[in-house]
């Protein structure tokens, strides 16, 4: 292989190995999936297997010829290790809800009524996810303290593996609501208000950054799963706002400069790249593709490629409110708990299964809408993740947005954006190539889709309290 750009991508579901060859097509992609631990608040992860997974792909990827990789990871999780990099705790995932009992207490029942508090003092924030985990692991705040152990993100700890450096990147480590997001200064009132070491602090690296060597291959790459997809997506003009439908639904859009918005969504770096940083704003629903596995568990879906099949052949729909793991628009619902509504006699599978899309391309929609409203408007969605193969799910949220959605090709802009930093590190493209470098497989236009929806019924149906005690 003449030329190979290596990718890690540590996602919520799977840690894959991807390559991509100089023009940056993917030539080969290995997954392991992640073992997710599962009660009614608890989302963990093993990071033994992260850790040996990790492994295993930096020897896979020196045996195809990578000599250089870059890594990109899911966000707002958090766990501690040792000195030796081994774990101490499982992984704390962002769709772990166990630190909600930190923010019932009535300190910060108030303080987090309050802005800009209110964008950390989040049940996904990690910095409150750290505090619980400090509270909750016995001596492990002292071992901090002492700096027998480290605290971070999932980044940060494929980094020390790496590096044995406390390191992480600056969209990552902006995210943790420990460092200001514009002055990348750290935010001592959330370590007061928390009680989180000052130890917690981890050297801060742009994203097209030397992290270290592992048997012969350097990694000169780390960042956030969403931001890279902005880069992979060429997402960086005003009006452009990429929607990654994977686990959750994302939708990013620049700004800009920075901005605090309000509405729900969150401030976001989307790279840091030889000191240039750009700024944009986030919206996300947690439940995306765990709508399409629950439907496959029931065997409402035998298999995800008859969706589009299966939504053409509908004569009717049902009213779906897709918040089985939680949701923050149109409406914030923090716990999960999914709505169907309109079940009559003689409806069909095909009818279920096109309610669930129309679900979903409506609930993604009200974000990106949101997102443009705050940003100043929406002339283009790039779209990606697994949920955005579904050519019924783009024409329903093109018709929906009243917006083009353009489909990166592959349905990856995470892995591909992660090879374009690591193409970027070599020399081998500019900045403005990234610009440029959008590679669109589908487009469709507002009208596309012959589905008629019923909007006054599921924007009825979005204010409807669907928490279930």
């Amino acid at each position: 292989m003449s030329r190979a750009y290596g990718v890690i991508d540590v996602g919520t579901t799977s840690i894959k190995l991807k390559v991509y060859d100089g023009s940056f097509n993917m030539v080969y992609d290995e997954r392991v999936y992640a073992r997710t631990q599962l009660s009614s608040d608890m989302r963990a992860h093993n990071p033994t297997i992260l850790k040996e997974a990790f492994e295993h792909f930096i020897r896979k990827a020196r045996s195809l010829g990578v000599r250089r990789l870059g890594i990109s990871t899911y966000r707002a999780s958090v766990l501690a290790w040792d000195k030796n990099g081994n774990p101490l705790t499982d992984i704390i995932t962002w769709l772990d809800r166990r630190s909600a009992e930190v923010l019932s207490r009535p300190l910060y029942r108030i303080l987090k009524l309050i802005p800009p508090l209110d964008k950390i003092l989040r049940v996904d924030s990690p910095a409150v996810k750290m505090k619980w985990l400090l509270e909750t692991r016995g001596d492990l705040k002292a071992r901090v303290e002492r700096g027998d152990a480290y605290v971070g993100t999932v980044s940060s700890y494929i980094a020390f593996l790496v590096s044995r450096r406390y390191v992480n990147d600056v969209t990552n480590e902006a995210l943790t609501g420990l460092l200001h997001p514009k002055t990348l200064k750290r935010l001592t009132v959330t370590y007061e208000i928390l009680g989180i070491p000052k130890a917690v602090d981890p050297e801060v690296v742009d994203n097209n950054a030397y992290i270290g060597s592992v048997d012969g291959v350097d990694v000169v790459a780390l960042i956030a799963d969403q931001q890279a997809a902005v880069i992979g997506s060429s997402c960086f003009n005003l009006g452009c706002v990429k929607l990654t439908s994977g686990t959750g639904v994302f939708a990013d859009t620049p700004t800009r400069d920075f901005m605090m918005p309000r509405r729900g969504l969150i401030p976001v770096v989307l790279y840091s790249i030889d000191g240039r940083r750009g700024y944009g704003i986030e919206g996300f629903n947690q439940s995306g593709g765990t709508v399409l596995e629950w439907l496959l568990s029931v065997e409402l879906l035998r298999d995800l490629s008859e969706v589009d099949e299966l939504v053409e052949r509908a004569k009717a729909s049902i009213v779906f409110q897709p918040s089985i793991t939680g949701m923050s628009f149109p409406t914030l619902r923090s716990y999960g708990s999914g709505l169907l509504y309109g079940m009559r006699p003689g409806m069909t599978r095909a009818d279920v299964v096109r309610g669930f899309i129309e679900g979903l391309a409506l609930a993604s929609c009200s974000i990106v809408k949101t997102v443009g409203e705050v940003a100043g408007g929406v002339k283009v969605i790039r779209a990606d993740g697994g949920v955005s193969r579904s050519s019924s799910y783009l024409k329903l949220l093109s018709t929906a947005c009243g917006v083009a959605v353009e489909r990166v090709r592959g349905c990856d802009a995470t892995g591909r954006g992660v090879a374009l930093l690591v193409a970027l590190y070599e020399g081998g493209i500019s900045f403005d190539d990234l610009v440029r470098l959008a590679d669109i497989d589908l487009t469709v236009k507002p009208g596309d889709s012959v589905i008629k929806t019923d909007l006054r019924l599921w924007e009825e149906s979005s204010r409807w309290d669907l928490r279930v005690s």
